[in-house]
């Protein structure tokens, strides 16, 4: 791993001893009063290269009229020539560029630090938000760094500057240490797949009031920043609503492929949480889990066959369903009294969504019929209701043999399998599964 603390923290040395070695420099130096800083956090260096120049041509229009707020935006490509580098955009206009001296490992806790840090310290202000860029698999854990060819969480980079996105992972519990050894943030805006997770918000509840994202795939392109930029540094109380709205106006026409031809008008599913709520919804939930569970022999439902609505994962072409909609599951299963009181802590906690009926962008992990067609193409009763739609998914145990619920081994590694990595998580303690035999 390179020591990117030495190597950035040198160059600021290097003009601070020119001005005099006065420690305080650039506060002293930064007279600007800034109300909100939000850094983006582009982790590119992977299959996602391709798409970064356009966001960046986004996000310099979007810095037009943000008033007395700073946007900076930490860059790392696909791109040899060109080292990691920090830049601010005000009024349209690349300004403060940094350039990092050598390649860095975005996935890294360690990079992400230096980065946090090298922001607050020059774009000190009264309040911070932050926006993750890239891939993300949810809350499935491994190391902080880990091995190649490792499915989780957040910001694969390859380390060679190529298309490739086999690489190393940044997983939810290290960022939630990270982020908790800087500022409390405004909000977390996750631009990636499948963040919105019951078991990766409730990790980063101490690190934000609010987190934004979606539970399903979002397309590769990335969130219109020209337009939602703006929603990042609304002051309202209902800000958030400005940043999802402008996700979700943006529309995609999708070609779908498994089985019959379909096409259809692609929008992003997004949900926010307001952290604060979410150790009463791990009560809750709790309780309404005990007033359906167990099922028969089994401590959990068999969802083999339900037709909720996240997925992750394919085994020897078979869907492994890792990621349901926590509302489905509670509504589908449990009693209409206890779901009602368990929704009541649902509704505080999940404060506000939007529904893509029709259907988002998917490299076919969701099959037809969750968006309400059939093999044919034709038209069906819709899976994605208002009623059943709650845009946050949850883990649920099952047991399947020759599935990755079980222990089992790939590229002669052995894994624990999902039904032991979910015990990993703060979530499963926050709502007490393991009394439920999970």
């Amino acid at each position: 791993m390179r020591n990117f603390l030495l190597m950035l923290f040198s160059l600021l040395a290097f003009t601070a001893c020119h001005e005099g070695e006065d420690p305080d420099y650039y506060k002293k130096k930064n007279k600007e009063q800034i109300d909100r800083t939000v850094l983006v956090y582009i982790s590119g260096e992977n299959n996602l290269h391709e798409f970064i120049s356009e966001e960046l041509s986004q996000l310099r229009k979007g810095s037009i009229g943000i008033g007395s707020n700073a946007l900076v935006v930490y860059v790392d490509n696909a791109n040899a020539q060109q080292p990691p580098y920090i830049v601010r955009y005000k009024e349209g206009e690349a300004v403060d560029y940094t350039a990092m001296e050598k390649d860095t490992l975005s996935s890294s806790p360690d990079v992400l630090s230096d980065v946090l840090n090298y922001t607050s310290e020059h774009y000190t202000a009264k309040e911070y938000g932050l926006v993750l860029w890239g891939h993300a698999s949810g809350w499935l854990l491994e190391d902080s760094v880990s091995a190649a060819d490792s499915r989780r969480a957040y910001g694969v980079d390859n380390g060679h500057n190529t298309l490739s996105s086999t690489g190393k992972w940044l997983n939810i519990h290290s960022l939630s240490k990270t982020l908790g050894k800087w500022q409390h943030l405004k909000f977390i805006f996750a631009d990636c797949c499948q963040f919105q997770c019951i078991e990766s918000a409730y990790e980063l509840r101490n690190n934000a009031d609010y987190i934004i994202a979606s539970p399903s795939e979002i397309p590769g392109v990335g969130a219109p920043y020209s337009t939602l930029t703006k929603g990042l540094f609304d002051s309202s109380d209902s800000f958030y609503r400005s940043i999802v709205d402008a996700y979700f106006s943006q529309v995609i026409s999708v070609n779908y492929q498994s089985f019959a031809m379909m096409s259809y008008q692609a929008r992003t599913p997004f949900s926010v949480i307001k952290t604060s709520e979410l150790d009463k919804l791990a009560a809750a939930t709790n309780t309404v889990l005990h007033s359906f569970l167990p099922l028969g022999d089994a401590p959990w439902p068999d969802l083999q066959n339900e037709k909720l609505i996240y997925y992750y994962g394919n085994i020897s072409k078979v869907k492994e369903n890792l990621m349901y909609d926590m509302n489905d599951v509670i509504l589908n299963y449990a009693p209409t009294e206890a779901y009602e009181q368990w929704k009541e802590a649902f509704d505080k906690a999940i404060i506000y969504k939007v529904n893509a009926k029709e259907g988002w962008m998917t490299n076919k992990q969701i099959l037809p019929y969750v968006f309400g067609r059939d093999d044919a193409g034709g038209i069906i009763s819709p899976i994605l209701t208002d009623e059943r739609f709650g845009g946050v998914s949850m883990f649920v145990p099952q047991d399947r043999p020759d599935s990755h619920y079980l222990p089992f081994v790939k590229n002669n590694v052995k894994h624990n399998g999902y039904n032991a990595d979910i015990k990993q998580t703060a979530w499963y303690y926050g709502a007490r599964l393991f009394e439920l035999g999970w």
